[in-house]
């Protein structure tokens, strides 16, 4: 017993079974391009991370580097006992190793350091303004100190008409 309407059914079966093929492949295609693009998407951030991770090891190693630089300035501030030609000769050097790594970095990655290299200079000079200042005013309290207890010592000697004290301590 066939239905009455069995070609339409066949038809429906057929164009729905044809449907549901085209739906499977356009969504196989839907996913697989999913998966391309997003391990593209993925490979690109790995290997922007990469570059984000020596850039800031790159800035790490050139802070301390300046780090070192400042610390052997204070030394000519800290010790007397220091040979300046070789104190001037290692931070000239290391200024020098610090401007290679500052051009090893990119222009937007670098911009505080070329700044401060360029600045360091004249902070430098301005150090060494302070540092000499600093010993003509400690020469300048020692000058005073010194007149003060000449001038004690002169007034302890009295004199009185003829006779002269003299306070001895």
């Amino acid at each position: 017993m066939k239905a009455l309407n069995n070609k339409e059914v066949m038809r429906s079966h057929i164009k729905f079974a044809f449907y549901m093929v085209a739906l499977v492949a356009v969504s196989q295609l839907c996913v697989f391009s999913f998966m391309k693009v997003s391990s593209a998407e993925v490979s690109a951030i790995k290997e922007r991370t990469g570059d984000s991770e020596e850039i800031y090891a790159a800035q790490i190693a050139i802070s301390e580097d300046f780090s070192d630089i400042f610390g052997l300035y204070r030394t000519f501030d800290l010790s007397e006992n220091v040979n300046p030609d070789f104190l001037m000769h290692s931070i000239v050097t290391k200024k020098m190793n610090v401007s290679n790594r500052v051009q090893t970095l990119g222009e937007r990655d670098a911009v505080l350091y070329r700044h401060l290299l360029l600045q360091m200079d004249d902070f430098l000079r301005v150090r060494d303004s302070i540092s000499a200042l600093k010993k003509v005013e400690a020469t300048a309290k020692e000058d005073l100190i010194r007149c003060n207890e000449e001038s004690r010592n002169i007034t302890r000697r009295v004199r009185v008409g003829r006779l002269s004290y003299g306070k001895n301590k």
